[in-house]
């Protein structure tokens, strides 16, 4: 499932197709045992959730593993490809900075020393930097913090104009004040610290880890950690990570106080420790490009046949995960070294299901009914990519699309609390007509506990961009859990005996959307959205394909402080409170300084017109 990182909506999220009520088909039994499915669906999961897929982040080689390995497998059920020149891939496009060549630093010293460093071993050029060239004299910055709220500024006192700064990673450590400390917290990230630098006219930021990150061993971030989206594109600066032992070989030559005793008197006392190095200067370049990062939907067609054959159900879910963590949405508390993130439920258990429903369909013989049409989605881990570009590019019409079923998270099936039946979740009961009773019916052969909600939350998973584009939906899972978006989501803990069940119930679903002769009729349902933990929020659905300046809102939550204020979609954020909002970054930024049950201003343009809407925030 989607977390969306600044991200406006928490999960779960819940969407079903709506489909008139039919005589459910009972899906073609599988050609094995349930312990022979429940041993594929085993394999899927541990493979795709191994460390050799390295989390399916969207950098890695592992997500192209984890693609070829889906295709591999529709093709063994039958499927034909479904991608475009005779492939299982359809290849779309997603913004991120490329790295043309290794990258040049040296540093020379006071006293002429030449220390040429090397990429990999002493820094890495970092991917929300901008390609640059140039030479500089070198400031120790502190931890690059400008912050009026907690009265601290690591900028004080010294002059940053045309310099390469070097600055501390996290923020200073005020144990005995909590509201400081989460003020400093807030202007402690890459891109703050990246604009802090360009608004005090540095020439480059040299990024070091604090003595907490660097304990057991002082990791470099790779290029593409940060080089994803729109927000890493928007320095106008270069940026690299290096060793603390490169910033020390400085400050010794300085004659300057350990970097670890400067860190302590910065955090007793929040006294910033800033200073110029004298005597050095840092050489440095950088050749990187604003480009795209190719990722793929992975389609296997099953045809249809008889008086139905043209129309088409979708049976999808997303295969991609956080990688190590910096794809973004990972609930690691400040998370600062890359690290697996398995996603062993979130969602190579939804992929499983979807492969083992493709063997299941591709097995059945002389069937009869509407095309079926297997997706593995990428990219919904980054704002539902995958699914949205298919809906914009669809390899078969969408207003012959007669239902999207999506599964996402099915792999912790368990008791539900007050009826002790094993508990599925299901959304989008009420986007069909009839599709509440549809999904009773076939669960009588089940006996599930069915916790069915006709509405859904907005971009959740990837069955809402199939909703938006009018098409019925369904969306099963089986809950939350502790592990979510955490490197703890590992194939140990799911529940292959569950899945296969949830599988089962998913077959005759399908077999119903795809064979009933009522097509199912579209009902639009309540978008909501669920609240923010940590902080107020307006509610709104941000655009994330939008590359313009600003929050460009694709919706607004029926029941939330920006639609009772009257935000609507199409409206661009440009303001909050006063603070200027650049991206989805800075508005979650300029969130974060607000408090619940305040009224605050918020600027927007609306049809070429800037307007201020007061908007009070909920308690």
């Amino acid at each position: 499932m989607v977390y969306l990182s600044t991200r406006l909506f928490l999960r779960p999220s819940y969407v079903v197709l709506g489909l008139a009520l039919l005589t459910a088909v009972p899906a073609h039994a599988a050609d094995n045992s349930a312990a022979a499915s429940e041993e594929r669906l085993r394999k899927d999961v541990f493979y795709l959730a191994s460390d050799e897929l390295e989390g399916r982040g969207p950098t890695t080689k592992g997500i192209d593993k984890a693609a070829d390995y889906i295709a591999a497998e529709f093709k063994k059920a039958g499927l034909r490809p479904g991608g475009g020149d005779g492939t299982y891939f359809q290849p779309f496009p997603y913004p991120a900075n490329v790295l043309d060549e290794p990258a040049r630093l040296t540093l020379r010293g006071p006293k002429g020393q030449e220390i040429v460093l090397k990429q990999g071993d002493q820094f890495n050029p970092m991917g929300l930097g901008r390609a640059g060239k140039l030479t500089a004299l070198v400031v120790f910055a502190g931890y690059g913090i400008t912050s009026v709220a907690a009265k601290y500024d690591d900028y004080d006192g010294i002059d940053a104009t045309d310099k390469v700064v070097v600055v501390l990673r996290d923020a200073p450590h005020c144990a005995n004040n909590e509201e400081t400390a989460a003020r400093l917290k807030a202007a402690a990230s890459f891109t703050r610290k990246m604009a802090n630098a360009e608004k005090h006219k540095a020439a480059a930021v040299l990024f070091v880890n604090d003595a907490e990150t660097a304990r057991g061993d002082d990791d470099l971030l790779d290029f593409n950690f940060t080089a994803l989206g729109r927000i890493a594109q928007e320095s106008n600066r270069p940026a690299f990570h290096v060793h603390r032992s490169v910033l020390q070989t400085m400050l010794t030559a300085t004659g300057a106080a350990d970097l670890a005793d400067l860190e302590r008197r910065i955090d007793k006392d929040l006294e910033p420790q800033s200073k110029e190095l004298i005597g050095w200067t840092a050489g440095l370049e950088v050749k990187a490009h604003k480009g795209a990062l190719t990722l793929k939907n992975v389609i296997g067609v099953l045809e249809g046949a008889g008086p139905l054959a043209k129309e088409t159900v979708v049976v999808g879910a997303h295969y991609d995960h956080l990688g190590y963590g910096g794809a973004g949405g990972s609930l690691v508390k400040t998370i600062k070294k890359p690290i697996i993130h398995p996603g062993a439920d979130d969602n190579a258990s939804g992929s499983a299901a979807v492969m083992e429903l493709a063997r299941r369909s591709g097995a059945a013989p002389d069937r009869i009914g509407r095309r079926v049409v297997f997706m593995a989605f990428s990219g919904e881990e980054i704002g539902l990519e995958g699914s949205k570009y298919y809906c914009e590019h669809p390899l078969f019409p969408l207003e012959e699309t007669a239902a999207m079923f999506n599964l996402d998270m099915v792999g912790r099936l368990r008791p539900d609390e007050k009826s002790h039946k094993e508990n599925v979740l299901v959304e989008g009961a009420g986007t069909g007509k009839n599709f509440a009773d549809l999904i009773d019916a076939v669960n009588r052969k089940y006996d599930f506990n069915l916790s069915k909600r006709s509405e859904t939350l907005p971009a959740n998973s990837d069955h809402f961009s199939f909703y938006k584009k009018r098409i019925p939906v369904l969306f099963f899972w089986t809950g939350n859990h502790s592990d979510y978006h955490k490197p703890t989501d590992t194939a140990d803990k799911v529940n292959v005996a569950g899945m296969r069940k949830v599988v089962d119930l998913s077959a005759d679903v399908v077999s119903a959307l795809a064979t009933e002769a009522k097509r199912p009729e579209y009902q639009a349902v309540k978008v909501s959205s669920a609240k923010r933990s940590d902080g107020p929020t307006l509610r709104v659905m941000p655009n994330y394909t939008d590359d313009g300046d600003g929050l460009l809102l694709d919706g607004v939550a029926d029941d939330g402080p920006a639609a009772k204020a009257g935000l609507k979609a199409g409206d661009r954020i440009v303001e909050v409170a006063g603070a200027p909002v650049k991206n989805i970054t800075t508005y979650m930024e300029a969130m974060s300084a607000q408090k619940r049950g305040e009224t605050i201003e918020v600027a927007v343009m609306r049809d070429g017109k800037r307007k201020s809407i007061k908007v009070k925030l909920d308690p």
